[in-house]
């Protein structure tokens, strides 16, 4: 079995007008029916009498209010009877009507800024945001809208201001200063202590790896008189005296760590308030993003962040939806919970209408107007018959009814006062 495919808007309302619209109908063709069927039934008495005048008056409302709402859209019967066919022959001042409307109700400042106040637009946009469904339908778009920009515009234009962009963010880092916070945790937490220690380990382990090489350069550098078992005394006795001083330097209540641990400070400190340890540090900062290789890796940075981003087959789109998905739905949830951010956010959003929107309500107006006055007249006939159509059936509903009421309760007070 086929699934069923879901109705549209506009589908519904056609359905809706054309239900009520036969049903308005039906009423009124009950109501000739009965007329006709007391006319020609040959018993004749008070009971018929009182249906024959419902019916002939709840057929006329019926009829008066036909005519009154099909004028309104079009000429009754086709008949170009005066005063009918209102909308399409107003079609221009209705287009201003609308526009002004707008412009004089709906824009005004106090009025908007009034609205605004009333109503959390922070609360109301972290719920949404919130919404599962949503964050990954917004987070869907806006990475499948990334291949596109990508696209639409010069790879170089789009590689020159990454590179320039990404340049100018690095070069305004305060290297100096960050390398002094980095520095300052290490020390803090007595990791420069371990990594001192991971140095001199490492150290150890590498002239006893080289003992052979280190015996080998103490031969070349030796005289040629000198026994070959001598230089090896010497070479072995250089590296255990060095392994020595490493291993001793090992033990932090030495003075050697004490003033390295004094040494390290003052490079934190330098680097934070020497002019001339800082602006070597720039320096060494301004060579390195200069040099060819920042230049080269930035490039191919950027290079394979565009082709993730573009190839379609790749799973980086996903992990990115999801992450963005994610990160939309952390954003919603710190708005809501925090009421001074979601105070500043209805703040700007009062600002940004005020400042924006309202200033441009005459330009909005006739905006309307003019795109109301483009539609063509059957456009526009069928766009307000189709939202207002099924309210005026209960007027053609209503008027048959009434008109059946009236007709009867005339007929009764006539036969009254003919007693």
């Amino acid at each position: 079995m086929d699934a069923q495919i879901p109705l549209s808007q506009e589908q519904l309302q056609r359905q809706s007008l054309a239900r009520f619209r036969l049903i308005a109908t039906g009423m009124l063709l009950v109501m000739a029916l009965l007329f006709t069927l007391t006319h020609v039934i040959p018993i004749q008495n008070f009971w018929i009498s009182l249906l024959r005048a419902g019916s002939e008056a709840a057929m006329v409302g019926g009829l008066a209010d036909w005519f009154a709402v099909t004028a309104l859209f079009r000429h009754p019967l086709g008949l170009p009877i005066p005063h009918t066919a209102v909308l399409p022959k107003n079609k221009d001042r209705l287009a201003e009507g609308i526009g002004n409307f707008v412009e004089r109700h709906f824009l005004e400042p106090e009025l908007l800024s009034a609205k605004l106040r009333s109503i959390n637009v922070a609360e109301r946009l972290s719920q949404w945001l919130s919404r599962p469904d949503v964050s990954a339908q917004l987070a869907d778009r806006i990475v499948g809208a990334i291949p596109h920009i990508l696209n639409s515009v010069s790879d170089r234009q789009i590689r020159d201001f990454f590179k320039r962009a990404l340049e100018d963010e690095l070069k305004e880092i305060d290297l100096p200063a960050l390398m002094s916070n980095i520095l300052a945790l290490v020390r803090d937490s007595d990791q420069h202590h371990e990594l001192l220690d991971h140095a001199l380990v490492a150290g150890r382990r590498y002239l006893e790896e080289n003992r052979e090489t280190i015996f080998g350069m103490v031969t070349e550098r030796s005289r040629w008189w000198v026994p070959s078992t001598v230089d090896r005394r010497i070479a072995e006795a250089l590296v255990d005296g060095i392994a020595e001083l490493l291993g001793d330097l090992s033990h932090r209540d030495r003075r050697v760590r004490r003033e390295f641990d004094a040494a390290f400070a003052g490079l934190v400190d330098k680097l934070k308030h020497d002019p001339d340890t800082r602006g070597k540090a720039s320096d060494m900062q301004k060579r390195l993003f200069e040099s060819e290789t920042v230049q080269r890796y930035l490039l191919s940075f950027w290079e394979h962040l565009r082709q993730r981003l573009t190839d379609p087959a790749s799973s980086q789109g996903d992990t990115l939806k999801q992450a963005l998905a994610e990160a939309i739905r952390s954003i919603a949830r710190a708005l809501s919970k925090d009421e001074n951010i979601q105070g500043r956010f209805n703040r700007w959003i009062l600002a940004m209408v005020r400042d924006n929107i309202a200033p441009w309500r005459h330009e909005i107006g006739l905006f309307i107007r003019e795109v109301v006055d483009s539609w063509e007249t059957e456009t526009l006939t069928e766009r307000v018959e189709l939202a207002v159509g099924r309210d005026l059936q209960f007027i053609r509903m209503n008027g048959t009814i009434v008109g059946g009421i009236v007709g009867c309760g005339l007929f009764l007070l006539s036969s009254l006062l003919e007693f």
